[in-house]
């Protein structure tokens, strides 16, 4: 019997932001703060706060890729648990998250959708021969991305595979990236 260990890897890439993109990092806050003003009490449960909810934001960001519901109202959900009281502070900062479902990685880019047909392009700097490796190997499908977390200058990405251990040619890949 082969054994697989999970493999996980973030991470953090300079960036260069299109317009798309900033224009979700400067909605994104607003997304989640909307959230967080639907409560009265800290859910308990998060499908049933997002199920709650989800509607009348599909009304409200409306054109806004779905998952972009899910990511804003986790984001929400897990700040509205963590403080036990409902938050009523502006967030300071531009960010997004973007989930594993939409995103992928083409020509050292992050692409994604945004609203109803368009699609944000991110420009990822790698700072070094792994993290270019790290890129070409995920454009081909050999990681697969995890949940992203984007500012205008920075993001993280956090990339997962199941290795044997036992096979040359994972050693292979994997030496590539240790080297």
């Amino acid at each position: 019997m082969i054994k697989l260990y999970k493999l996980t890897l973030s991470e953090i890439f300079t960036c260069k932001l299109d317009c798309e993109a900033y224009g979700l990092l400067n909605h994104f806050p607003n997304m989640v703060k909307w959230w967080t003003d639907q409560v009265k009490e800290p859910p308990t449960a998060f499908s049933v706060f997002r199920n709650h909810f989800y509607s009348a934001w599909k009304v409200r960001w409306c054109n806004y890729n779905s998952q972009h519901a899910q990511t804003s109202s986790l984001t929400a959900y897990n700040m509205l648990r963590l403080s036990k009281i409902q938050t009523n502070k502006e967030l300071k900062y531009s960010f997004a998250v973007i989930s594993p479902r939409i995103v992928k990685i083409e020509d050292e880019k992050l692409v994604f959708p945004t609203k109803q047909s368009k699609k944000a392009q991110v420009q990822l700097v790698p700072k070094n021969p792994t993290q270019k490796t790290l890129l070409e190997q995920t454009q081909n499908g050999y990681w697969k991305i995890g949940q992203i977390f984007l500012t205008p200058n920075w993001c993280t990405i956090p990339l997962t595979r199941y290795l044997d251990l036992t096979s040359e040619k994972e050693d292979a890949l994997i030496q590539k990236i240790l080297k």
